[in-house]
């Protein structure tokens, strides 16, 4: 096991070292730049970061109604006034916040100015739709941040610099699993590097948001998946173990993202059989109702600007409607919004255009020749699973920004979905490295190659039995 781990660390030694550099780069600059409170909504992150390090993030809740007849749950956190005021936080999108990078932060000094208050006494800040949002997501996608949190709540360092080490700690976890997904990704290793140390995911990464931790496990998954697809043996128990963990914190961290399970069904039999597919997959789905379920019911709240039952009743009745909907604003008008946020946003779609190609390039696309849509589906099964998945997560995605942000009954299908940010589907950026990827000879259904070999094999065989008399009385006259 350690001369594989070896092996391994050497075959991705270049990518490593490439992604490590502009990580650390990018990471220093954004943290010493760019103000700790700086980043989209930051009544989620730092104060679900602060309750999670201080152990606040299981508070019971109380149960209300609010202004759109939706059930929420109000959960009360106690601590510093330093730290829940939030004071001088600026909630941007990461696309403005990147292109305010070359000059200085305008918030940075009020957001470090806290430091020169004294600590007064407890205050309780309640979890409002427009204050605290600390119980919007599962708490454990908090303790890479909370795990500097709580190192500088204990070393009683001031407020600014305590929500850097959490910072520091959430860049730390990020640039850990990175590098674990680019050694175990058997081809593509310089473009997973390349998507991990794009600017929009290293901001993320070095700041408290709870993204990286999402961006960084849908990379580890998809690196195993394709190290498990390349090797000519069934998926050993840990490996299965670990898809299903995998499935499991995915879910935890945005139900959309689970849908990366998705590949696991097109694993061939001969890699993981049906009823192993069903144990990973069984597994996993019982570990989510029982751990996201139970505190789901009891602790979870998903705050919303419209009635969500009326919106769920419009979906159910027009459903075509809701797909036309999703279409428009992802295909149309997402290229169109990409043009308007300006250079360096198409700079980095550019970029992560050539880098595609260099890896489409170098990979040596198969030629391999298919002769009925089942050999089709077969030869391509990553490339289309991985479609299916990614068209899963707009779909989801999407789906619960209309429930939640937007009057559904009022709405046309060019309307704009409100609610929907481009950091929703970063961490899917790694699927791209599935064109690729080929299931072996053996996992084909069928294929040109194997029909035409067929066929001469039926021909001889046919040729043998026609001419076979033939040559028995040939030999018979010579005798």
């Amino acid at each position: 096991m350690g001369k594989q781990t070896m092996q391994a660390l050497k075959k991705s030694r270049g990518a490593m070292l490439f992604f490590l550099a502009f990580a650390l780069l990018q990471g220093s600059f954004f943290i010493t730049t760019v103000g700790a409170l700086s980043f989209p909504d930051p009544n989620i992150h730092a104060y679900a970061s602060y309750s999670a390090a201080t152990g606040q993030i299981l508070n019971k809740p109380d149960r209300q109604i609010d202004a759109y007849g939706n059930s929420v749950k109000i959960q009360q956190l106690h601590g510093d006034p330093r730290f829940l005021s939030l004071q001088g936080c600026q909630n941007a999108l990461v696309v403005t916040l990147l292109n305010q990078t070359s000059d200085y932060d305008p918030k940075l000094e009020e957001q470090k100015a806290v430091d020169g208050l004294a600590p007064g006494e407890e205050v309780t800040v309640a979890s409002l739709k427009g204050t605290n949002r600390a119980n919007q997501y599962f708490p454990a996608v908090f303790l890479p941040q909370a795990i500097g949190i709580w190192i500088g709540l204990h070393t009683h360092q001031s407020p600014y610099q305590t929500w850097q080490l959490g910072r520091i700690s959430n860049l730390v976890v990020y640039i850990l699993l990175f590098c674990l997904a680019i050694a175990i990704i058997p081809r593509g290793k310089m473009f997973l590097a390349v998507i991990g140390a794009l600017p929009h995911g290293m901001f993320i990464a070095s700041s408290l948001m709870a993204d990286a931790l999402f961006i960084s496990l849908c990379a580890v998954f998809i690196a195993l998946f394709m190290a498990i697809t390349t090797r000519n043996e069934p998926a050993s128990r840990g490996e299965m173990v670990a898809l299903s963990v995998l499935t499991v914190l995915l879910f935890m961290c945005k139900t959309v993202y689970a849908s990366l399970a998705v590949l696991i069904l097109v694993l061939p039999r001969r890699i993981l059989s049906t009823k192993r597919k069903t144990l990973c997959l069984g597994s996993s789905a019982l570990a989510i109702l029982a751990i996201y379920g139970t505190w789901s019911s009891l602790y979870s709240t998903v705050w919303a600007e419209a009635s969500v039952s009326e919106n769920l009743r419009f979906v159910l009745r027009h459903p075509l409607k809701m797909c036309m909907a999703v279409a428009w604003n992802f295909f149309i008008r997402g290229p169109l919004h990409l043009l308007k946020l300006g250079a360096p946003s198409v700079l980095l779609a550019i970029i992560l255009g050539l880098a595609w190609g260099v890896l489409f390039h170098n990979s040596h696309p198969t030629r391999r020749k298919v002769t009925s849509a089942r050999g089709f589906i077969s030869l391509y099964r990553y490339q289309i699973a991985s479609a299916l998945a990614f068209l899963l997560l707009i779909y989801l995605a999407y789906a619960s920004m209309m429930l939640t942000w937007n009057n559904l009954p009022q709405m046309r299908i060019g309307d704009p979905i409100q609610g929907i940010q481009a950091r929703y589907f970063e961490p899917f950026l790694p699927l791209l490295v599935c064109t690729v990827f080929h299931p072996s000879d053996e996992d084909i259904t069928d294929t040109e190659d194997r029909s035409t070999e067929s066929h001469k094999v039926g021909s001889a065989t046919r040729g043998i039995e026609e001419h076979g008399p033939e040559e028995k009385a040939l030999k018979r006259e010579t005798v």
